[in-house]
């Protein structure tokens, strides 16, 4: 009992102590709690700190990609064809260019064609000497006729040719109706045209011809195509039958234009003609007319 007294005491006496201590250690504790708070706080501050810029990285990444998607969108609406294609189309259509420009290579440049087509006189041919027409009032008919074109020399990338040509053209069917006789020992009285005929032109033609054989350099599927000019060339005209100023040669000019595709490695020619013949008219007689229709060329 003495013992347990005595132990009793000690503890009463501690915890007595201890009471008494406390409100000395009461500020350190208040102040390492105060310090703790504060470092929870700031660190609370540098987290919603990081998460701020994390979002506005995020918010910038985001834009760089709409950016993105808008220039790639762009770029897809002008250029429709991948450039792995696009080259490989421009590679085959350079060697359409170069096939064909290694079969033409081996030809000079110049053509025999033979023509015919449709033609229409400005006014009919009302001043025979010895006929008279059909119709008065017809001035269509039909031309057939051939030629040559002979290289000159290469301008522009483009051929000049020398055209010489034949072409006959026949207006209508004339009757022997004339009044015009001749007096005679065993005839008199006779006329001087009987029967049926035919009102024509034999033209021999001379003219310059600049043929434009490049259109292979703006587009491989135009190259087989070669359209021609002619700005203005001479005619020679024999015309039957013969009027009343007993004239039936005369001299005019003619122009043109036409084109032509080629086929069979650039050795075969098809193509269409236009052209308008002008010049002095015999008196009384007006021979202006205009051509059109196709021919076939052989290149060589």
């Amino acid at each position: 009992m003495k013992i347990w007294g005595r132990y009793s005491g000690k503890v009463n006496w501690t915890v007595f102590a201890l009471l008494l201590s406390m409100p000395l250690f009461l500020p350190f504790t208040r102040h390492a709690d105060a310090q703790m708070r504060s470092e929870l706080n700031q660190l609370k501050q540098e987290l919603q700190a990081l998460r701020d810029e994390v979002q506005t990285k995020n918010n910038m990444i985001k834009r760089m990609q709409d950016r993105l998607d808008a220039l790639e969108t762009k770029m897809q609406a002008e250029v429709p064809r991948p450039v792995e294609e696009k080259m490989t189309a421009l590679k085959q259509e350079m060697k359409i260019e170069m096939a064909a420009k290694a079969a033409s290579s081996a030809l000079s440049g110049g053509q025999v064609f033979f023509k015919g087509g449709f033609v229409r006189m400005d006014h009919p041919r009302t001043n025979s000497l010895l006929t008279t027409q059909s119709d008065s009032n017809d001035k269509d008919g039909w031309q057939v006729g051939g030629g040559v074109d002979l290289p000159i020399m290469t301008i522009f990338n483009s051929t000049l040719l020398g055209e010489i040509y034949v072409e006959y053209i026949q207006t209508q069917k004339t009757a022997g109706d004339s009044d015009a006789t001749v007096e005679g020992p065993t005839a008199p009285n006779k006329k001087l045209a009987e029967k049926r005929g035919l009102e024509n032109i034999l033209t021999v033609g001379i003219a310059p011809k600049i043929r434009f054989d490049n259109l292979g350099s703006y587009s491989p599927l135009l190259a087989p195509y070669r359209p021609w000019i002619i700005p203005v060339g001479l005619t020679f005209n024999v015309n039957t039958p013969v009027n009343k100023a007993i004239t039936n040669i005369s001299v005019g000019g003619v122009s043109g234009f036409g084109i032509e595709r080629l086929f069979w490695n650039n050795r075969v020619s098809l193509g269409v003609d236009f052209r308008y013949y002008w010049g002095p008219d015999i008196p009384d007689e007006n021979l202006r007319h205009f051509t059109t229709g196709g021919y076939v060329g052989l290149n060589f």
